[in-house]
């Protein structure tokens, strides 16, 4: 009996010596300086896009990254849906971009900062540092690419569309009015059949997410048909401006929700 006892104390001596070691090597997991935000982490690589980087974090916070010699370009997506893009190069500050929150449209670069759309040519001073070009440039090349190729799974994928509209975007901030319209055209070309052909299928992260960027592409359009109704040119200019910002936030919102859906699959893929 003193031996079965003897046995039992050690064994509740060995779990009690465990449990302090388990409690000990969760207590620094646990601390403020080495939380973890990020549930899911993956990095894949698209054709005519490069090498990107995509999060997920435990709020489902998604952020993507693409990063090249000349340019570092991150897309944040918060789950109530605003959206910032930071462009950022060796030697100049970092420009953000925050389209779709409760403040509006915001560019700062810097300790410069743009509300708004009403000045135009402080937005083009702005979007003119050589990371920017450079994106723009990047972004460019990948939509000459995709008009010349029939639609290919990597090539067009949410990550994917998600860059060509936030060049886009960029390239309308920085003055070419006619980018959004030529990613946009060129997107919704290459998912329509798409989507019809999976319109009785079962639910899906890709079709759910297609289906939401023709959604926000006939609110874009119902958007610029009243900016056209302002009376000044520049009212127009501005309010179109604000409409594009729109139609990108809510189509890089929708990619978020993709990213949720899917835990960043696509990234998982072999180029």
């Amino acid at each position: 009996m003193a031996g079965k006892k003897r046995v039992w104390f050690v064994g509740v001596a060995v779990v009690a010596m465990g449990m302090r070691t388990l409690l000990a090597s969760a207590e620094p997991a646990c601390s403020g300086e080495v939380r973890q935000d990020v549930a899911v982490s993956r990095t894949g690589k698209i054709p005519g896009i490069g090498t990107v980087k995509g999060t997920l974090g435990w709020d489902r916070r998604a952020q993507l990254t693409l990063e090249t010699s000349d340019f570092e370009v991150s897309r944040t997506i918060a789950p109530a849906g605003d959206v910032e893009i930071s462009i950022a190069g060796k030697g100049e500050p970092t420009i953000v971009i925050r389209v779709g929150g409760p403040e509006g449209m915001i560019v700062a670069r810097g300790s410069h900062v743009v509300r708004g759309s009403a000045d135009p040519a402080a937005l083009r001073g702005l979007l003119n540092g050589r990371a920017a070009t450079a994106f723009r440039a990047h972004i460019g090349e990948f939509e000459r690419r995709l008009v010349g190729m029939e639609p290919a799974a990597r090539a067009d994928d949410a990550h994917a569309y998600g860059f060509l509209l936030a060049g886009a975007f960029v390239s309308s901030l920085a003055g070419d009015p006619t980018a959004m319209g030529r990613a946009r055209d060129l997107i919704i070309r290459r998912i329509r059949g798409r989507v019809l052909a999976a319109a009785f299928q079962f639910k899906d992260c890709v079709s759910d997410y297609e289906r939401s960027l023709l959604q926000n592409d006939s609110n874009r359009s119902a958007c610029l048909d009243a900016a056209n109704e302002q009376d000044a040119w520049y009212a127009r200019a501005a309010q179109r401006l604000l409409c594009e910002g729109e139609f990108m936030a809510s189509t890089l919102s929708a990619e978020g929700q993709f990213v949720s859906c899917s835990a960043l699959l696509p990234l998982m893929r072999a180029a």
